[in-house]
């Protein structure tokens, strides 16, 4: 199953850790149990931010972003960041929520 989901994640780069919102294609790959994000594109975080190369983190995932001219590039797919040893729950990337709101406009064009 395929969904539109709003994630909060954490932004770094250039310096600058800040958090943000990106919008992602959600995929349920039922054979693993494991969520595949997609299509991940910043769409929130401070103004002030340089351009350059950042990357986002979220849940056990991370993406890169860039900025260029004051606006985000669509990103790519999320990759897993597998669990390092020694590594606590509590040391991982970032544990935000997703927020369970899929967008209307664009519910009807996934399935």
């Amino acid at each position: 199953m395929r969904s539109v989901v709003l994630i909060q994640g954490l932004l770094r780069g250039m310096g600058r850790e800040a958090l943000c919102e990106l919008l992602a294609m959600k995929e349920s790959q039922p054979e693993t149990g494991a969520n595949l994000y997609t299509r991940c594109s910043v769409i929130d975080a401070p103004w002030d931010l340089p351009d350059g190369d950042y990357t986002v983190t979220f849940f056990d995932c991370i993406v890169s972003a860039r900025r260029e001219g004051g606006l985000w590039v669509p990103g790519g797919t999320a990759v897993h960041i597998p669990p390092h040893p020694g590594r606590s729950a509590v040391d991982r990337p970032q544990q935000f929520q997703e927020s369970p709101r899929i967008l209307p406009a664009l519910r009807n064009r996934v399935a």
